[in-house]
């Protein structure tokens, strides 16, 4: 046996190990978030890898040791990284448009008192020393979920923390939304494979891709039943020309290219944050135009009521998408009777519920069908 004293860890060493600990926990929950999108339908080679899209860093106060608190540190970071992987399975592992985050900073130090504050993508976290050294007390994945669905990391003044149920990149309101899309956007794609099956031309879209040529002879009738599926799929008036004389300039091969484009299109994760972030966007400026009657009757002996409206002051650009979201209006006229010994009631104009998202239209595969049209270059001119 060697007497060779071993080197002792520096605080310069630990904080490396955080560091690569950081990294490989990262790393790991990486492979539930592509299991995760697969069954959302999401290629995987679209999806950004979780230890290279974040990073989780942890500090220490000047003078004080990490050996007190070292296992409280790893599970602060376990944490992080079961967080990190709910957000990046919350955006499609996508970089949202409204809303990024890029790092998880943990700070721990002798005076501090609790702070969960968010600046150009990073979110600071203070903790009292003290708490992690006596109590083993650090933020747990619970906490950290909760803190962020409050928007606890926005200052109180914010205008996004106002409206943050609509930008919560893991709220209620952006989830359902997203979850009614993807399975509409199946459905679209079925109906696609369907079209190709019926022509015999399903295998045939993946070698013209390879190839750029045809390998197999294209019905006479093909060209009649694609244009009729689209025009069936496609809403027109918001394209804004005629659609069918542009398919009718296209040959077979045109033809096959378009729907592989158009499918390709449906199933684009990045896109698909878009149109919800133009849909957050839009909802924001009709909610804050909307007007509210309220008309409450109580009778009891005790009655606690509440009714107030979140205006929301937020503009930023919405892009050529906001065409195909259109917002269903609602007049919130709310008349409440209320008989008993404790009547308890509350009134939000502006409240997320597991149905909200019925009041927005996503015209998406319209969507997808002009963005293929652009990449194409095929001219959108009536002649």
């Amino acid at each position: 046996m060697s007497n060779t004293p071993q080197p002792k860890e520096t605080v310069e060493d630990f904080l490396f190990f955080c560091s690569e600990y950081a990294h490989n926990a990262l790393k790991t929950q990486d492979r539930e978030v592509r299991e995760a999108l697969v069954r959302r339908q999401v290629p995987p080679q679209k999806v950004r890898r979780l230890e290279t899209s974040y990073s989780i860093n942890i500090k220490l106060g000047d003078n004080l040791g990490f050996r007190p608190i070292r296992k409280t540190i790893l599970r602060q970071i376990n944490a992080a990284a079961d967080f990190l992987r709910d957000f990046q399975i919350g955006i499609l592992g996508q970089r949202t448009t409204l809303f990024q985050l890029y790092e998880l900073e943990f700070i721990f130090d002798r005076n501090a008192k609790f702070s969960f504050d968010f600046s150009a993508g990073k979110l600071f976290i203070k903790l009292p020393y003290w708490k992690a050294q006596w109590f083993s007390q650090y933020l747990q994945y619970t906490q950290l979920r909760q803190l962020w669905a409050k928007g606890a990391h926005l200052p109180p003044s914010s205008p996004v923390r106002r409206a943050w149920w609509l930008f919560d990149p893991l709220g209620e309101f952006r989830s359902n939304l997203k979850s009614t899309l993807i399975l509409a956007v199946q459905k679209q794609i079925l109906g696609l494979d369907k079209l190709l099956i019926r022509f015999g031309l399903l295998e045939a879209e993946e070698s013209t891709e390879q190839s750029g040529r045809l390998t197999v002879s294209v019905p006479q009738n093909f060209k009649q039943g694609a244009i009729a599926y689209l025009k069936s799929a496609i809403d027109e008036k918001k394209l804004g020309f005629n659609l069918e004389f542009v398919l009718e300039n296209q040959d077979n091969k045109g033809l096959l290219t378009l729907l592989k484009q158009f499918q390709q299109n449906l199933s684009d994760p990045q896109q698909i944050e878009e149109i919800i972030d133009v849909a957050a966007l839009t909802l924001q400026d009709k909610l804050r135009q909307e007007q509210s009657n309220v008309d409450v009757k109580m009778f009891g002996f005790v009655n606690v009521g509440n009714y107030h409206r979140i205006d929301v002051d937020l503009n930023l650009s919405t892009g050529y998408l906001r065409k195909y979201v259109e917002i269903v209006p609602r007049k919130a006229d709310i008349r409440a009777i209320q008989f008993g010994f404790v009547n308890v009631y509350t009134i939000d104009d502006i409240t997320v519920t597991p149905n909200f998202h019925s009041a927005i239209k996503l015209d998406f595969k319209t969507a997808a069908l002009e963005k293929a049209l652009d990449e194409l270059n095929i001219s959108k001119s009536n002649g």
